[in-house]
């Protein structure tokens, strides 16, 4: 006989008890029943706080959201929660003891059981995140596939938990589009964006920023623009202000700067900058468009308001100092007739007519600087124009031991200008670059080529030359401005030159390095006669309104 009792015990508590008897009344010597007593208090305590934690575990797992099941070796469910049975919409009995392959799709039931396959193998813990179908539902899930041992440390199965990630991965993806977006904005940008540190130091360049300095992001990220080079000595002040100022949270800009390109060359830029974050952490977005055009068209425009001006001023000086210099050289002409002359003073008197024609000379340059004519424009090839100014100055090239290479365009169509107005800058640039040549070496090359570059032409001259300073770049335009010695130039040629060509709503450049030589770029509009005809009925409507 086996029985459990509850007793109370001397001190009020109550115990556990097992009580086992024997019948031995038949044994002679005993004649009675046996009784053993055993207090399994403690026992009935660990096996209820097992029943209560089993109980806790179980209502875990049923009431989780996470899908948490036991599958076999040979891919069996074997149990699985509440969630689990959910997801499918079915009934515990139509799972279990089902394979994988019974309740998911192939390729997926594959993958699946490959995973638990691997956990036997292993008998290492294995994490996944992939597609699934339950049911009628398409998701994404993360799975942890946990092996289970018997108690001789076998493994006989796999539990797995699986949550569903779906969206989490929607998120994901989403953020992973507006990254792409977001860098294809900045990619497509066609100013340059950066970011930078309060050192200075690049964290970021988009492709623009690549194009402006003429580097490749990989140099460019990690290192300061005083590692680079970036910065002219007279800009670095201005830089490091601004970066004090984007210390204190402040933006900066827009301001102006030349930037070093990494070929040596100079392009000016317009920067504004933003911080973002505080203290040592900030980092500064920078924006930094390329305005070399515009402030080439500033000084286009402020030299030729210059040029205006200086044009008024010489026609008047011009004309006042003509009538003097006739005369001057008619009675020196009468002067030169008379017999009664020494030599000396016939010497003398030479002198003053050969000097009052050079005065002449220069009041015919100021009258042709200040344009006090009408061009008189009609359909003409520019390529004939180069040919008649390449042979007023054959002779001389040849006598200097000048090579002419020329490259003109067969195709080039004709245009509306001025013959002899084109003519004259194009014998100005070609007499500048042989005077060049002859001084620097005794000899030279020139090269000439004409082209169609969309709606205009351009005419390159090249030679190699002594080339031209950056400080005299800027100043080769200006009227009077010359390098020749006192009397061997006015320094209105070239001048002229840009007028003629700004006249015929073109444009003239020029690049050069010392040493290099130097290459003058003329480029005017193609303009048909009837575009011509068509622009003179407009001038005259504007004019009658």
């Amino acid at each position: 006989m086996h029985i459990e009792l509850r007793l109370q015990h001397k001190d009020g508590s109550w115990r556990s008890v097992e009580a086992v008897g024997q019948n031995l009344l038949d044994d002679p010597a005993i004649a009675g029943i046996v009784a053993n007593f055993r207090d399994i208090t403690e026992r009935k305590k660990a096996e209820e706080a097992l029943r209560e934690s089993e109980e806790k575990y179980r209502a875990l797992v049923e009431n989780a959201t996470d899908f948490i099941y036991l599958i076999d070796a040979d891919n069996k469910i074997l149990s699985l929660n509440q969630s689990a049975v959910n997801l499918f919409g079915k009934e515990p009995g139509e799972l279990i003891g089902k394979t994988l392959f019974d309740v998911f799709p192939k390729e997926i039931a594959a993958g699946f059981s490959q995973s638990i396959k691997e956990v036997f193998q292993t008998e290492k813990v294995r994490t996944t995140e992939t597609k699934m179908i339950a049911g009628k539902k398409e998701m994404w899930v993360s799975a942890s596939l946990s092996p289970v041992r018997d108690h001789e440390g076998k493994v006989v199965a796999v539990m797995g938990v699986t949550r569903d990630i779906t969206e989490r991965k929607l998120a994901e993806e989403a953020l992973r589009k507006s990254e792409e977006k977001l860098s294809h904005y900045l990619e497509s940008s066609p100013d340059a964006i950066y970011v930078n540190d309060l050192k200075g130091t690049f964290l970021y360049g988009n492709r623009a920023a690549e194009t402006m300095i003429g580097c490749p992001r990989e140099e460019l990220i990690g290192k300061s623009f005083l590692e680079l080079g970036l910065l002219p000595p007279e800009y670095l002040s201005k830089a490091a202000r601004n970066l004090e100022l984007n210390a204190a949270g402040r933006p900066t800009g827009p301001d102006e700067f030349e930037l070093l390109r990494k070929d040596g060359s100079r392009v000016f830029v317009e920067i504004s900058t933003y911080p973002i974050g505080k203290g040592v952490k900030t980092e500064v977005i920078g924006i930094a468009r390329d305005i070399t055009e515009r402030k080439g068209m500033e000084q286009q425009l402020q030299l030729a308001g210059r040029l205006a001006a200086v044009g008024e001023l010489a026609a008047g000086v011009a004309h006042e100092l003509n009538n003097p210099l006739a005369a001057v050289q008619m009675y020196a002409e009468l002067l030169n007739e008379r017999d009664d002359l020494d030599e000396i003073i016939r010497s003398d008197v030479a002198t003053i007519y050969r000097e009052a024609q050079r005065a002449t000379r220069i009041t015919s340059n100021m009258l042709s600087f200040a344009r006090r004519h009408v061009p008189e424009k009609r359909l003409i090839s520019i390529n004939e124009v180069i040919e008649k100014a390449l042979e007023l100055h054959a002779y001389h090239m040849r006598v200097n031991n000048i090579d002419l290479v020329m490259e003109l365009d067969p195709d080039l169509p004709m245009t509306m200008a001025d013959f002899h107005q084109m003519e004259q800058v194009f014998v100005n640039i070609v007499n500048n670059a042989e005077q060049a040549m002859t001084e620097a070496h005794g000899r030279g090359k020139l090269s000439v080529k004409t082209q169609r570059v969309g709606k205009r032409i351009k005419i390159d001259f090249t030679d190699d030359g002594p080339g031209i300073s950056e400080k005299n770049l800027k100043r080769l335009f200006d009227p009077f401005f010359t390098t020749k010695e006192v009397g061997e130039g006015t320094g209105l040629g070239l001048s002229i030159c840009y007028g003629l060509v700004q006249e015929h709503g073109g444009h003239i450049s020029v690049r050069s390095k010392p040493g290099k030589g130097a290459t003058f770029v003329v480029s005017i509009p193609i303009v048909s006669e009837d575009q011509r005809t068509a622009q003179e009925a407009d001038s005259m409507q504007v004019q009658r309104i």
